[in-house]
């Protein structure tokens, strides 16, 4: 006589139903995963906003004005103090003892510079062997005389981690030398950051020490959306 399993002794109604409720369940739990909306959403735009204490110059007599950015640590600069020129990827230093692109450009991850009227972005990696290639984001056109004010996707910066460390520096063009950034003594690095992921916001303000210069930053805001 053969013995009937547990399985075999239910109805077949029931045994074709629960087949149905756990298919239902399968699908559902399916559906579910390719729906979920991640806690922290990405950021789709970064709007940055800087304010100076005299108007913008970007005359031959004046200045360029730099928005550096780098991923989870703070973009190196050379400092006024340390008597090394600043200058960018691609143009030939007149110090080429200063080892820039192994010591300042690789913290770079890109850059934006203002000079004349208009903002050039420049993207990184950036080696000896290439000069980097500009490309025109936005054109400076004065209304607001003291005033930086840029809005761009942040898939033009690359591929972010959850951290988006910057600073901003203004350079005599004269002089080649960092006047002003965004640190309390113009001689640190910056300790600025803003998360990358949606509604975000980061603020600040540049604290003068010593004699104010009409380049010098006095306010300024990130804002991720």
């Amino acid at each position: 006589m053969r013995l009937k399993t547990q399985e075999s002794c239910l109805p077949a109604g029931t045994a074709r139903l629960k087949i149905i409720i756990l298919s239902a369940l399968l699908l559902l739990m399916s559906g579910c995963a390719n729906t979920v909306t991640p806690l922290f959403p990405a950021g789709n735009n970064i709007t940055i906003d800087i304010n100076f204490r005299d108007n913008i110059n970007t005359a031959d007599n004046g200045y360029k004005y730099y928005i550096i950015f780098n991923n989870n640590a703070a973009p190196q600069i050379p400092f006024i103090n340390t008597g090394i020129q600043f200058v960018e990827p691609g143009i030939t230093p007149s110090q080429p003892e200063v080892d820039y692109y192994g010591k300042i450009y690789c913290t770079w991850k890109s850059y934006i510079v203002l000079d004349g009227n208009t903002f050039s972005f420049v993207k990184g990696p950036y080696t000896s062997e290439a000069v980097p290639t500009k490309e025109t984001i936005a054109i400076w056109n004065g209304n607001e005389t003291a005033r930086i004010l840029l809005s761009f996707n942040l898939d033009k910066l690359g591929t972010l981690t959850e951290r988006l460390n910057f600073d901003f520096v203004t350079v005599d063009k004269q002089s080649k030398m960092a006047i002003d950034n965004l640190s309390l003594d113009n001689k640190s690095l910056s300790s600025y950051y803003v998360f990358t992921i949606a509604n975000s916001t980061a603020t600040g303000s540049d604290e003068v020490i010593g004699t104010a210069e009409a380049s010098d930053i006095t306010t300024w805001r990130i804002v991720i959306q």
